[in-house]
């Protein structure tokens, strides 16, 4: 089945890549620069000097000020847009569900640009890899790579993420996740995540974490006695589950996930967390517009 409808698609090729920060131009892999060149966003003015390409006159302003100007414009350069979806086991269902169809039409909206796009799956190690392509016929390539993630061993994420090729001069890392990484014996609740975005940060990427959960996740329609078994590991846990157990759990998922989410902030990463249940569409529309990820 294919991860876009062609509705879906029709809106996506209407809308632009972001980004929350500019990289100097001398960079390769920059999406914008302050200089002069033609671009599709427009800067400023400046009196015309003897030399000037004469294409970029704005013979508007020369018509109502009866003097020469120069439109300058943010030059639109190239980037390449990382797109890393978490496929650990926890991920099975729903969460690898929407992390693929959203990865997908992020990827399409940074093709129809002059951005790179390329694909990694991650849990333990390295599971795929599509190198960046560009241009909108490389668009079944990233659903391809896309399709082909599926639900696999337990989550090293930083192990994985070692083996990531750096992208020439930067760019844009979005990472899929539902953020169950076990740590070691003692260390804080979020250390192997800290671990993963500064890696991730090292790379050079302006990175951005979609923290995807299923209902499940926050509160399990589950009563009395029950034996739990962790997806990844296999390892048993005997409960005896009613309203106070699953409130207490609540309180608990939500403050694990603020945590989360201050984590990002201090790190200067963009943070969005989202149902696996949302609609693919208000996504894209409402919150990654919210995140700065899509114009």
């Amino acid at each position: 089945m294919a991860l876009l409808s062609p509705e879906l698609l029709q809106k996506l090729a209407r809308l632009r890549l972001g980004s929350r920060r500019r990289v100097p131009s001398a960079a390769d892999g920059a999406q914008r620069s302050r200089r002069r060149g033609q671009s599709q966003e427009f800067l400023d003015h400046r009196p015309y000097v003897p030399g000037d390409d004469l294409r970029f006159l704005d013979w508007h302003l020369y018509g109502r000020l009866d003097s020469l100007w120069i439109k300058l414009f943010e030059e639109e350069r190239d980037r390449t847009v990382q797109l890393l979806v978490d496929c650990s086991g926890s991920m099975e269902g729903g969460k690898l569900t929407i992390a693929r169809e959203l990865a997908a039409a992020l990827g399409f909206v940074a093709l129809g640009g002059t951005d790179r796009v390329s694909v990694a799956a991650v849990d333990d190690a390295l599971r795929a890899y599509a190198p960046p392509a560009r241009g909108r016929r490389a668009a079944p390539r990233v659903f391809e790579a896309l399709e082909a993630v599926n639900p696999g061993a337990s989550t090293q994420l930083d192990a994985a993420l070692a083996r990531m090729p750096r992208p020439r001069g930067g760019g844009v890392g979005v990472l899929f996740t539902d953020a169950f990484y076990p740590g070691e014996p003692g260390e804080a609740l979020h250390a192997p995540m800290e671990r993963a975005l500064r890696r991730l940060r090292g790379l050079g990427l302006e990175l951005h974490l979609v923290h995807l959960l299923d209902p499940v996740d926050v509160r399990p329609a589950l009563d009395g006695d029950v034996r739990l078994i962790d997806r990844e590991t296999g390892e048993e846990v005997d409960l005896t589950i009613d309203p106070d157990v699953l409130d207490r759990y609540e309180q608990t998922v939500r403050a694990w996930a603020a945590d989360l989410e201050a984590l990002c902030a201090r790190l200067g990463v963009g943070y969005v967390r989202l149902l696996s249940t949302a609609s693919v569409e208000q996504v894209l529309l409402r919150d990654l517009r919210r995140l700065g990820l899509i114009t």
